[in-house]
């Protein structure tokens, strides 16, 4: 999950489309989760992995 896109940037675009969003007066239900998730999964301290990383949020490791 090292290099590509990683989550802090996804985290930004986010960010930007939920902004856009809220300037034209749109609703954007699964945008602002997603959002919420890459935030936790960024303050967890994984904000330079890839951001196809999160997958880790729900895979129950061994």
């Amino acid at each position: 999950y090292s290099g590509g896109f990683g989550t802090d940037l996804m985290l930004k675009d986010l960010g930007l489309a939920s902004e856009a969003a809220k300037q034209v007066r749109q609703p954007v239900i699964l945008g602002a989760l997603a959002q919420q998730l890459y935030q936790a999964f960024s303050m967890q301290g994984n904000g330079t992995l890839d951001f196809s990383a999160i997958i880790k949020l729900y895979r129950q490791e061994n």
